[in-house]
């Protein structure tokens, strides 16, 4: 069996990662997806990604959507649901198709920048955009397991402190929803993906993650794996020392 397709076992855990551009990645990167799979690998977690695509966004080319496969390592298991792009405003409206077809027993979750950015979506409508999020997930499943990754840092909220407040507020309501929303039945909770997140360091461009940011944004999410539910380990700091991406997998094409 393919790393992409791997065999169906009884302890099979299938996670289907949702996200922006920050998870869907573009050409020559790793992602913090393949960072995340073989985190657990490592720890013997037979782990299945899930989701309707499996390929990186084409950044080469002035086109949107047209997506490539030139991971920097392609083996691993790259399904996934993330676009560039994508918010929580058109999202929850397409969450509950997706968990009915592809029946994930975890949604780790990583959106919100282009809510903010893009859509000018202020925190009080951003928490009503993620219940309802969390509420079409589990009306397809209703003990679907979800992991709410925060926000993270980007060169604009440096740059603009009324951005980063809006930031941060954001990410106090993510909190408080997972807080309010959490049960034992259906748990809800936080990676604090933007704890150790700093633009300057972690981004190749000001927002998307570097490799160093990839390992950042998977430990956390392995972390929140690892504390509530005992699947897998937290992640090891202090972290390893990665190869950053060649300049030329992002060079336009002439």
């Amino acid at each position: 069996m393919s790393l992409a397709h791997p065999e169906r076992t009884p302890d099979m855990i299938d996670v289907m990662i949702v996200g922006d551009s920050i998870s869907h990645g573009s050409s020559g990167d790793w992602t913090w997806r393949y960072r995340f799979w073989k985190h657990l690998r490592e720890h013997e977690v037979n782990l299945d990604l899930v989701g309707p695509k499996a390929t990186l966004d084409n950044i080469r080319t002035a086109e949107v959507g047209d997506d490539d496969d030139t991971y920097a390592d392609p083996e691993f298991d790259p399904d996934h649901d993330a676009q560039w792009g994508r918010p929580y405003v058109s999202e929850k409206e397409e969450i509950e198709a997706k968990v009915r077809e592809h029946d994930p027993q975890y949604l780790l979750v990583l959106l919100g920048i282009n809510d903010l950015f893009w859509y000018g979506v202020e925190p009080p409508r951003f928490e009503e955009n993620l219940r309802e999020f969390v509420a079409n997930a589990r009306r397809a499943r209703p003990d679907v397991r979800i992991v709410l990754g925060t926000v993270l840092q980007c060169r604009k909220a440096v740059d603009e402190p009324d951005f980063g407040a809006r930031i941060e507020a954001t990410n106090d309501r993510i909190r408080a929803v997972a807080k309010d929303l959490d049960s034992p039945e259906a748990p809800v909770v936080v990676a604090e993906t933007a704890a150790e997140f700093v633009a300057a360091d972690h981004t190749w461009d000001g927002t998307h993650p570097n490799a160093h940011g990839e390992l950042r944004i998977a430990a956390a999410f392995a972390d929140a794996l690892a504390s509530r539910f005992g699947i897998g380990a937290p992640y090891p700091r202090p972290y390893p020392v990665v190869p950053d991406v060649p300049p030329e997998a992002k060079a336009p094409v002439d």
